[in-house]
């Protein structure tokens, strides 16, 4: 099962803590609070491949400023999900940036 990109888009956001959290968390515990257990158990394994996907981007290896690093893997990440929420990929930024700081 696919989801639309706003509800993914938002799974996104929950499973980060973006906006809740002091830093990034990657909780399947937020995804089962918001959309219940069977939504979270499908859901999460598309939101780790577009994690993976974010990932993918070599910024941290080219990029020393983290605002500079995060807005590449941003942009690329992008240009491959064009689907995904403004809120998501700055979700998915705050992540890569606290991992590569």
């Amino acid at each position: 099962m696919t989801f639309d990109p706003p509800l993914l888009s938002a799974a996104i956001v929950v499973w980060t803590g973006w906006g809740n959290a002091q830093w990034p968390v990657r909780e399947e515990a937020y995804l089962i609070e918001e959309f219940g257990s069977e939504i979270a158990a499908i859901i999460l394994p598309q939101i780790r491949q577009l994690a993976d996907s974010f990932y993918a981007s070599g910024a941290r290896f080219t990029i020393a400023g983290l605002k500079e690093m995060g807005d590449v893997a941003a942009g690329e990440f992008r240009k491959a999900h064009p689907e995904i929420s403004e809120d998501a990929v700055r979700a998915l930024a705050w992540c890569y940036t606290y991992d590569y700081k």
